[in-house]
């Protein structure tokens, strides 16, 4: 659907309710789904939306209606003005790729699973409906089932028989938010501040939710005081249920009274600290959803940054508060490092208004512009207008728009009246927003030393026009050169305290503002130094992601990277450690050919993350963080058969289902694992995670005939495997060292992946097309198709985007490799 057509019908149709019954019982591929509809009409013919595979009755007004008429996903409406009752009743089939009613047989027990995902635009997949944000409803369910079965909704769920289920009438929602889970649920229920909650999971993952849900029901009800406390809203949707499903596309989605989860967050192995952290977030970043994003709902998806965008910074602000974890470097070394490298390509879009002219093209942008660059600003914003107005105006706009709908205007309207004496005025507001959130790019703040001192200087993005953001930051001398010094950066550059032998200038140390930061170009050398002794946690994570687009851009040779990378490990965080060994593992190889100087680079890093290992607190979570580091490193095959499932290899470091899984996969990459091996290792661990782990086994050994049946798996329209295992297939063509066994399915990327568009979805495609670009591919050859590719337009604009980006990071790739800085 595309905007033009939302706007005619939001005007023409006001929803009142859904009511929609789901026969789940019957065994196989199928589902029946009869949904009634009531609804007011103002013209005399609108369209319903719904993508079944037989349309088996309409009623209008106890009418029935000839299903000929429904054609392309729409069924026409006609003969209306006034109040109507439209009944639809379909065959759907369930879901592999995780949209729309997503079905999951467990390997472990046999388990049969059920998640209906509606968002972006999905809803339809499982029920007819008015699939747009801003025609908000209210919305019941019955279900029929299995009689083992739970389900849990939007609404609070009421067992009425066996295998039948209602869920109660919820508030008014978009379609996108409604939800519904069923299944032989593990559950555990809780209550806070007369808020009932309950988590949920299949249950042969019983005994780890049992030993997490304590520590997830404290979690959510301090996360609950804090935000009844920030919004001066009680939650708004009755009960608040939390389930971890399995196959789930997203990190997680915010559905009023029942948020989805990946069930990945339930640790089947022991976690990191990084783990626990990201847990932690996305729990806190999903509640923030029910005031932003859920009770006020953007109009159209242009505006989706906002929901993103603000629960992103309210978990910034609130996670830190309910875990005593570090928050801050962790956003800057995970969530930030993405949303740079979105904003420096030649896809980078405004954080706002983005013009999105249907669903797909927003999910196109739906990226780190719209998480981390949103959240960034947003913290300007904070800074900006102070945290009486800001906090003030967030408090009018949830409860002015409450069950609404609501668009980026509005939000400054109702900042604006909050203006006071010595506060910004509407005027300021909207000329601020329009320079950091309407225009698109990450401007570029250089370190510039001569005779005179050293100053900083901003320069416009490299994609985006020159805007007039000022930059009000810190800026500080690392390692320790006294108290840092605060500057506004406009046109006009700004005089700093200047380093002396062995320091370095990092503007932006307190990670206040957003822009990609240049060093002085006599001090990247001075980095590996510097990062190992360094003491301010945040001020590192700044400098790492200094580090990421220096590499980038030319400015930092890959052998240095390695080096800063080796230096830096002993003392930085965990948190940030498990973000960094990843990056530079992934890094060396790209901006690196095969050869002595990538093998070089790797050995620092190896040995580096060995000594870091050897280091590390038994048992602690650092230890683990540095051997999985070490794993995806090394090439010491005797020392990774010693690493076997159950084993201790050092004292306090047991190998776990996970870590074992890990080390085959190193293995299997290396050549020293045949296909009986890896059955035998899925034998032992016959669970969704095994089956992932020994798909991707399969698909990295160095063999012509795993790569080839991979691809094929990938591009048959009858595979029978999930989207999971896709991935990990994916996933496993690419691999570093692998280069010249992968090189025929650098061309078959352009040739073949068009046509799973169609029987592809959005989300699995893109993710698809992702993790099999040739990235490794580093040649000119693979340079110049991805660029025409990203020109066509016959295909969908999903993957015209991963093949432009590609393009960009090959283009960098390329410059490196031929010693060349990118960017001068």
């Amino acid at each position: 659907m595309t905007r033009p057509e939302a706007r005619r019908r939001a005007e023409s149709v006001d929803v009142d309710r859904y009511t929609i019954g789901l026969d789940l019982a019957e065994p196989g591929d199928f589902f029946t789904s009869t949904t009634t509809i009531v609804f007011t009409a103002r013209e005399a013919e609108t369209f319903v939306e719904l993508l079944c595979e037989e349309l088996l009755e309409v009623v209008l007004d106890g009418a029935a209606q000839p299903v000929e008429a429904f054609a392309g996903g729409r069924l026409p409406v006609r003969g209306l003005r006034g109040r109507h009752e439209l009944l639809v009743r379909a065959r759907m089939r369930y879901s592999q790729d995780g949209e729309g009613l997503h079905r999951f047989v467990d390997p472990a027990d046999g388990g049969v699973y059920l998640c209906a995902t509606s968002s972006v635009d999905n809803a339809k997949r499982w029920f007819a409906c008015f699939d747009q944000p801003d025609l908000k409803a209210r919305v019941s369910v019955r279900v029929q089932c299995p009689p083992e079965w739970t389900v849990v909704g939007n609404g609070a769920a009421t067992r009425t028989g066996p295998g039948a289920w209602r869920l109660a009438e919820t508030e008014p929602i978009s379609t996108y938010l409604v939800a519904l889970v069923a299944g032989p649920w593990h559950s555990v229920l809780g209550e806070h501040d007369g808020i009932p909650l309950g988590l949920h999971v299949r249950r042969s993952l019983a005994a780890e939710l049992d030993r997490d849900a304590a520590e997830l029901l404290r979690l959510t009800a301090d996360s609950l005081d804090v935000f009844h406390e920030l919004f001066e809203v009680r939650y708004p949707f009755g009960e608040y249920h939390q389930a971890f499903v399995p196959e789930f596309n997203w990190g997680a989605m915010e559905n009023p009274g029942c948020v989805t989860f990946r069930d990945q967050l339930i640790f089947r192995s022991r976690p990191s600290e990084s783990e626990l952290l990201s847990r932690a977030n996305t729990v806190v970043h999903e509640m923030a959803h029910m005031w932003f994003g859920d009770l006020v709902t953007m109009r159209w998806w242009d505006d989706l940054w906002l929901n993103e965008s603000f629960a992103e910074y309210l978990a910034r602000v609130v996670t830190p508060l309910v875990t005593g974890l570090p928050a801050g470097p962790d956003f800057a070394a995970a969530r930030k490092s993405w949303g740079y490298a979105a904003d420096r390509r030649a896809t980078t879009h405004p954080v706002a208004g983005n013009g999105a002219t249907d669903a797909r093209a927003a999910l196109d942008d739906f990226d780190g512009i719209s998480y981390a660059k949103g959240a960034s600003v947003l913290r300007q914003l904070a800074a900006y207008l102070g945290e009486d107005m800001f906090l003030g105006g967030l408090r009018e706009h949830v409860r002015s728009h409450a069950y609404g709908n609501a668009t980026f205007a509005d939000l400054l309207a109702s900042w604006s009246a909050q203006a006071g004496p010595g506060t910004p005025t509407g005027a300021d507001l909207a000329r601020w927003a329009h320079e950091w959130l309407r225009l698109a790019g990450v401007d570029v703040v250089t370190v510039e030393t001569g005779p005179s001192g050293t100053v900083l200087r901003r320069h416009p993005p490299e994609f985006g026009p020159a805007a007039d953001r000022p930059h009000a930051m810190t800026v500080t001398v690392l390692p320790g050169g006294g108290a840092p010094a605060e500057v506004v950066l406009g046109d006009a550059p700004v005089p700093v305290p200047t380093a002396g032998p062995g320091e370095i200038v990092l503007p932006s140390a307190g990670d206040e503002t957003w822009a990609t930061i240049r060093l002085a170009a006599d001090q990247w050398e001075r980095l590996p130094a510097v990062m190992a002794v360094a003491e301010d946690a945040t001020a590192r994570a700044v400098a790492w992601n200094a580090l990421r687009t220096g590499l980038a851009d030319g400015l930092v040779p890959p052998e240095l990277a390695a080096r800063t990378v080796a230096a830096g490990l002993p003392n930085e965080l965990d948190v940030v450690t498990a973000r960094l060994l990843p990056w530079i593992t992934a890094a060396v190889p790209v901006y690196l050919a095969p050869g002595a100087e990538r093998a070089a680079a790797i050995t620092i890093l190896a040995d580096a993350t060995w000594a870091l290992l050897a280091d590390a607190k038994p048992g602690g979570s650092m230890q683990l963080t540095a051997a999985r580091g070490w794993v995806g490193l090394t090439d010491d095959l005797d020392a990774l058969r010693g690493w076997h499932r159950g084993g201790e290899p050092l004292g306090g470091l047991t190998v776990d289902d996970e870590l074992s899984w890990l080390v085959l996969e190193r293995r299997a990459a290396l050549g020293d694992l045949t296909p009986d091996q890896i059955e035998t290792a899925y034998a032992a661990d016959r669970t969704a995670s095994g089956l992932v782990h020994a798909a991707r086994c399969r698909a990295l050994r160095p063999d012509p005939d795993a790569k080839a049946a991979a691809w094929a798996e990938l591009i048959d329209p009858a595979s029978t495997m999930s989207h999971y295992q896709l991935s990990a297939l994916a996933g496993g063509i690419w691999v570093a060292g692998q280069e010249d066994l992968a090189a025929p399915y650098a061309r078959r990327w352009f040739d073949d992946l068009p046509a799973t568009a169609e029987f592809r979805g959005t989300m699995s495609l893109a993710r698809l097309a992702e993790l099999c670009f040739p990235a490794l591919a580093v040649a000119p050859e693979t340079l110049a198709w991805a660029e025409r590719f990203a020109a066509r337009t016959d295909i969908p604009s999903g993957l015209r985007r991963t093949a432009s980006d590609g393009a960009d990071d090959l283009r960098r790739a390329l410059a490196v490799r031929g010693g060349a800085a990118r960017v001068a």
